[in-house]
């Protein structure tokens, strides 16, 4: 066999591999052969999945609300300073019409007797009942059918300020290369939302 057979041999064979394989890709495209499973690519309104993910975190911020945080408290007593006397308002207006309980924020402030420098940095259980009693009864003067049930001791959902991060925020809210000249804007984000995330 001369080199000219060989050749013709050589592209006989290459055409015919060639077919074939376009054969068995038609074969696999028509509606006779068999297919790959494809995603279902229908488009879905523009917040389908990110949606439920902000309204789920909105409802776990609601939450804080029904928090009385230890500051509303006049000094280390059962007694509330007018916010916290104005939140617990706050709180029975809004409790029919909410799952959440409502958590009295364990005492930090008190003095343990047995301790050498008796700094006011101890819990205080008998504290934490009274004012666990003081809310229950004045929310169910206030209509709150199921306060007895609601009204817990517990640690709040999220913790507040250091004292350095407090001044901070009020210092960066007040400064004027905060976007909100003289930083009026600024304040109501650094300030004013920290405040009014811990009492509202």
């Amino acid at each position: 066999m001369n080199q000219q057979d060989r050749f013709h041999r050589w592209a006989a064979t290459g055409l015919t591999a060639t077919a074939l394989t376009a054969s068995l890709i038609g074969c696999a495209s028509s509606d006779k052969g068999p297919k790959l499973p494809i995603a279902d690519i229908h488009p879905t309104p523009l917040g389908t999945v990110s949606d439920p993910i902000w309204q789920q975190q909105e409802e776990n911020a609601e939450a804080s609300d029904f928090v009385i945080y230890e500051h509303e408290w006049v000094h280390n007593s059962s007694r509330l300073n007018p916010a916290g006397m104005e939140h617990v308002k706050q709180i029975a207006h809004r409790a029919a019409a909410t799952p959440f309980p409502v958590l009295v924020e364990r005492s930090s402030m008190s003095v343990d007797p047995s301790t050498q420098y008796k700094f006011p940095v101890n819990g205080h259980e008998e504290l934490d009942l009274e004012r666990r009693n003081l809310v229950t009864q004045a929310l169910l003067e206030m209509g709150v059918a199921d306060a007895e049930s609601r009204v817990v001791v517990s640690p709040a959902l999220t913790p507040g300020f250091q004292e350095f991060e407090g001044e901070r925020a009020y210092n960066r809210g007040m400064s004027d290369d905060s976007g909100g000249g003289f930083g009026f804007g600024g304040f109501g984000a650094g300030g004013m939302g920290g405040v009014g995330g811990g009492f509202f």
